[in-house]
């Protein structure tokens, strides 16, 4: 029965395949469907970019057209297109995802560069970096490998999810330690960098999420009604464990708590460089905090 959907319209060849997909994902609703039709045969059929043009004028291989319909259904469903095909990339790499983390985005790159750039200006030789609320570890994965001689740790209170982190930094070939547990309670000492991209969207935008963001876990998202059920306990864990010299925090946020975060900040942190950075688009995605 999968496979008639796809089976019951003329499917000359991959090409028209295309077209059939993306007719189907667009009347769904789903904005980019062009792409995500390319992305789910490609997934389904095994092939990278280069093969699929290749594979354009051929005939579709009818063995895997039941896995593909699977997906289809699954992506006019609006669950993620990063969970239906198990991959995401973030900062050149490929990540594995799935229900139980947060999907991540290239705008959460912007920690990893700002705390590369950091480390590197202060001359830290042996950082210790701490990422909180870790989910997939892209973020602590891609530190630790593009300064390999740091020492990263990796909080989360997801079980499910550090086992995605684990399996990511094997992968990937990244060594740093994975702690279950709630923020920097699993961690002692104190760090040169720390890092997060916590929940922080206001409990009332919740209900009205984009259909895909909704799928992902409440846990990673769901920020409290001022947006800073997360964010306070974090930064008083900050305060207590930011080295007092030539450390940083960088912590992503959402642009409606952008005022109230900076003000916590101030209260936090005296005496210390605070900001707020801007993505490409010029949304405030991150607040920097530099301890001289």
């Amino acid at each position: 029965m999968v496979v008639a959907k796809i089976n019951s319209m003329p499917t000359e060849n991959v090409s028209s395949l295309i077209r059939q997909i993306t007719a189907r994902l667009s009347a769904a609703g789903i904005e980019d469907a062009g792409i995500d039709a390319r992305l789910l045969l490609r997934s389904a059929f095994g092939w990278s970019a280069v093969e699929q043009l290749a594979h354009l004028p051929d005939a579709p291989p009818w063995d895997h057209l039941a896995t593909l319909e699977a997906m289809v259904l699954r992506r006019v469903d609006r669950e993620p297109l990063q969970y239906i095909t198990g991959r995401v990339e973030f900062f050149h790499r490929q990540f594995s995802v799935n229900k139980n983390v947060l999907i991540p985005r290239p705008e959460t790159e912007q920690i990893v560069v700002q705390t590369v750039e950091f480390i590197r200006e202060q001359k830290i030789r042996n950082p210790r970096v701490a990422d909180i609320c870790t989910g997939s570890g892209a973020i602590a994965i891609s530190l630790a490998l593009e300064i390999p001689a740091s020492e990263v740790n990796a909080t989360d209170i997801s079980p499910h999810a550090l086992t995605i982190a684990q399996q990511n930094a094997n992968d990937l070939g990244a060594k740093l330690d994975l702690y279950e547990g709630n923020l920097l309670e699993p961690l002692s000492g104190q760090f040169d960098v720390i890092v997060s991209n916590p929940p922080y969207i206001l409990s009332t935008a919740m209900p009205g999420l984009q259909a895909e963001v909704a799928r992902e876990p409440i846990l990673a998202l769901d920020g409290g009604i001022d947006g800073l059920d997360v964010i306070r306990p974090l930064f008083k864990g900050i305060s207590a464990m930011l080295k007092p010299n030539a450390s940083a925090a960088y912590i992503e946020i959402d642009p409606p708590i952008e005022e109230a975060v900076m003000q916590l900040a101030l209260a936090t942190f005296p005496h210390t460089g605070i900001s707020l950075l801007t993505d490409l688009a010029g949304l405030t995605r991150c607040i920097s905090i530099e301890r001289a």
